[in-house]
């Protein structure tokens, strides 16, 4: 009896931790409005200084460059879509190469595992487009350090899209 009084008072002590818990003002609430404000004047400052061109999607601050639009017909329609591609990540801030697929073997991704940047604008070219995508920070790995890449890091990425497989 002694036991069970004893774990029905510490499972109440718990429970009344995470609900002061869920109740607490939590003053350190990440904004990612300002970092990418930030991050979409320096890709601007970027694009200008490096004479290059590319459109603005006003909707999310990515920057992209239609380098072909690719077959026109084959597209990406379901979020379970399979897609194989040749690309090369780097980071803007030193053109350090953090992630390529080696020549002329693309690598197979299913569609909703991309990083947001990503899944927001390769849906503009079509099977064998290319496309260069310039990432705020928020739409790629944020304020999360991964092996080769510094958190808040602006993401250049060349991408091949050589074939894809919807699922229906």
């Amino acid at each position: 009896m002694k036991r069970a009084s004893m774990r029905n008072l510490v499972l109440l002590g718990g429970l009344f931790l995470v609900l002061l818990a869920a109740c607490s003002k939590n003053k350190d609430v990440y904004d990612p409005g300002p970092q990418l404000t930030k991050d979409m004047a320096t890709i601007k400052t970027y694009l200008t200084a490096h004479n290059l061109a590319a459109s603005l999607d006003t909707a999310t601050g990515i920057y992209y460059n239609i380098v072909a639009p690719g077959n026109g017909v084959d597209s990406i329609k379901y979020f379970g879509t399979t897609i194989d591609v040749l690309y090369k990540g780097s980071l803007m801030a030193d053109s350090t190469v953090f992630d390529s697929t080696t020549t002329n073997t693309p690598r197979n991704f299913v569609y909703q595992e991309l990083i947001k940047g990503w899944q927001l604008e390769i849906i503009r070219i079509t099977k064998g487009g290319k496309i260069k995508l310039y990432i705020p920070s928020f739409w790629g790995y944020g304020t999360v350090a991964h092996p080769g890449i510094p958190a808040n890091s602006i993401l250049i990425f060349d991408i091949e899209l050589t074939d894809l497989k919807n699922p229906i």
